[in-house]
């Protein structure tokens, strides 16, 4: 059950960041394409070039740190289920 657990802690967090940023990049690649700049504060495709580069741990750093954090607890329960089973 532990194992279970630590597993689904390391794997779900991960996946929701990365879910979350791959939508904001699939935006930000199509806004490029189409010849515009995109504005990462409003999170929006603009046509002046005035909109700064801000990375994505910066404008969302609860979301970042809380998935790592939750990753890092699983890595942890896993290898505490693993060392229990071979004891």
């Amino acid at each position: 059950m532990l194992l279970k657990l630590g597993l689904l802690l390391l794997t779900l967090p991960l996946i929701l960041l990365m879910g979350a940023w791959g939508v904001e990049y699939v935006d930000v690649s199509n806004c490029i394409h189409e010849g515009g700049h995109y504005d990462y504060l409003n999170g929006q495709c603009v046509e002046d070039t005035g909109a700064p580069f801000i990375p994505f741990a910066q404008r969302h750093p609860l979301l970042v740190s809380s998935c790592m954090w939750a990753a890092c607890a699983g890595l942890l329960l896993c290898l505490v289920a693993l060392y229990r089973s071979r004891r």
